[in-house]
């Protein structure tokens, strides 16, 4: 069971007064399926899905997106009971429509990227965090029948001084200093697009005898920056420009997790 602070509450409720369910809830659904293609067997009788723009146009991604996003209104209204509120939607999409559970947090993911593309740097990393944590419980509701975001990942960075709350950790040094020292790696990586298991082999072999990391860490902190991405980039972070960003990050997750299979 998820449990929200009236904070958290209040900071889910704050975005959700200013969202627009048809533009954000098409938005969001058409970039699941140009991203993740292989969910697009879902909605087979939804005409043209041919590109990313047909599916970014197509009326019926936009309708069920905004249906998508009106249920997730009353998962809102009952943020203290999100299992009894979907319910009736967590048997339809298991009994009926045999739909991966995978995929609610996948939609979930996209709906949190769509948001911080549209609300900028409204969507600070306490929203981003209120929210990830909504979406989590709705998908696990749904499947019944990083540092702020993913606080446990802290424990890998217990050298770096003040970690309590999130405007320390948006404010310490260390964090910044290694962050670049993150992406300055993942630079190696867009040099070497065709190789990045031997590029990261050093790094994974690092972090898996080492440091003892939990490879799902690498996933996570890859789609934390797609979702920065999108805040900076706005309107030029299109659903084929995050795709092809997407698919670096889970490369490169693949690649520093090798040494743990």
């Amino acid at each position: 069971m998820v449990n929200f602070t009236a904070e958290e509450k209040s900071l889910v409720n704050g975005v959700w007064s200013k969202v627009n369910v048809e533009d954000i809830g098409g938005e969001a659904l058409g970039r699941l399926l140009v991203v993740y293609p292989w969910t697009q067997r879902f909605f087979d009788s939804f005409g043209n899905l041919s590109s990313a723009s047909a599916i970014m146009g197509n009326p019926r991604v936009k309708a069920h997106g905004k249906k998508v996003l009106t249920s997730l209104g009353e998962a809102i209204k009952n943020l203290d009971n999100l299992k009894s509120a979907l319910a009736k939607l967590s048997e339809l999409h298991c009994d009926k429509l045999h739909v991966d559970p995978e995929n609610f947090k996948l939609l979930g993911n996209m709906l949190v990227i769509v948001l911080s593309s549209h609300f900028g740097k409204e969507f600070t990393a306490e929203v981003q965090a209120a929210w990830q944590k909504l979406v989590t419980g709705v998908a696990n509701a749904l499947s019944h029948k990083l540092l702020i975001v993913y606080p446990w990942t802290q424990r890998f960075f217990d050298k770096f001084g003040n970690l309590s709350s999130a405007l320390a950790i948006m404010g310490n040094p260390r964090i910044r200093a290694h962050g670049k020292k993150v992406l300055t790696s993942l630079g190696l990586a867009v040099k070497n697009m065709d190789n990045l298991k031997e590029v990261f082999a050093h790094l994974s072999e690092l972090h898996c005898d080492k440091l003892h990391v939990d490879p799902e860490n690498f996933k996570l902190l890859g789609n934390m920056l797609v979702i920065v991405l999108s805040t900076h980039f706005v309107k030029e972070f299109t659903p084929e420009v995050q795709a092809a960003w997407q698919k670096l990050v889970i490369g490169v997750a693949n690649a520093l997790s090798h040494k743990y299979h």
